[in-house]
């Protein structure tokens, strides 16, 4: 970490200590809480602006350090229980230094989420463009179908092939539970959530005559993408039950296989019902 960054980032932190109160004599003149708010923010805004060259690089890899070690943290202890300090630790940085980059530990926990919604749906967003072309140009039912199970094959390879899936997932299941600030999980939700659940009610409503946004269509939609929770939030109990140490490539192709078998069956059988209620 630059020497320079470091030592500015604690001295904002000890000005903020300082002067956090009404007001203050100093040598006899008086400090407004407003004026040593505005110093602070001025001096705390003009840190914050990456440095160019090699300041740059270096203040984005300890940025990646801070949230790296945060998401782990977080994954396996909660929001409440993963201190700013125990996350700098684990970063190779001073608590000062996080508050340069985060201002707090719920800025750290925003960065979190904003890295697994943009890294996830960097790798989902192909299959869902093309589910979304698919449903633009009014393809047949076997398309539809077809692209809804590309997601679901491109979920279950991110899940068994990312090597920070597992941290993510955690991370993700402490949102889901209500833990940690909301505004994580409506970044997620936004961002990934929202965005997959609406191509695949697309499709599930196109395929029963219903509208996307009906409650039955969503949760069949749901229903569906269900399966893969299991091996998601699951998985330890479903290795053990299978009597797998492992998923290893052989059972990954199985597991995709089982899966996608199950959802064309279902997706057929909608058709088919849907078309023996026309009039």
């Amino acid at each position: 970490m630059d020497l320079a960054v470091d030592a500015a980032s604690s001295n904002i932190f000890r000005l903020e200590q300082l002067f956090h109160m009404d007001k203050i004599d100093v040598n006899c003149y008086k400090f407004s809480f407003f004026r040593v708010e505005q110093l602070s923010s001025k001096i705390r805004g003009a840190l914050h602006r990456h440095p160019e060259g090699a300041g740059y690089a270096r203040g984005e890899d300890t940025r990646a350090r801070i949230v790296a070690a945060a998401l782990k943290l977080f994954g396996e202890r909660g929001f409440e229980a993963a201190s700013t300090r125990d996350i700098a630790t684990a970063a190779g940085v001073n608590a000062p230094a996080l508050r340069y980059y985060f201002d707090n530990k719920e800025g750290v926990y925003l960065a979190c989420a904003e890295h697994i919604a943009s890294h996830v749906w960097e790798y989902l967003s192909q299959v869902v463009a093309h589910a979304e072309h698919v449903l633009a140009e009014n393809e047949s039912h076997d398309a539809l179908i077809d692209a809804f199970c590309a997601i679901q094959e491109r979920v279950v390879d991110f899940m068994f092939k990312s090597q920070n899936s597992t941290e993510w997932q955690l991370f993700i299941a402490h949102g889901q539970g209500g833990q940690g600030p909301l505004a994580g999980f409506q970044i997620i939700n936004d961002r990934l959530n929202e965005p997959v659940s609406s191509v695949t009610n697309a499709i599930v409503g196109r395929l029963m005559n219903r509208p996307a946004n009906d409650d039955e269509t969503r949760i069949r939609s749901m229903a569906l993408s269900g399966q893969l929770a299991v091996f998601q939030m699951m998985r330890r109990t479903a290795l053990i039950a299978l009597n797998w140490d492992e998923v290893d490539a052989q059972r990954l192709e199985l597991i995709k296989r089982v899966v996608i078998e199950h959802t064309r069956a279902v997706l057929r059988a909608i058709i088919a019902d849907a078309s023996s209620t026309l009039p």
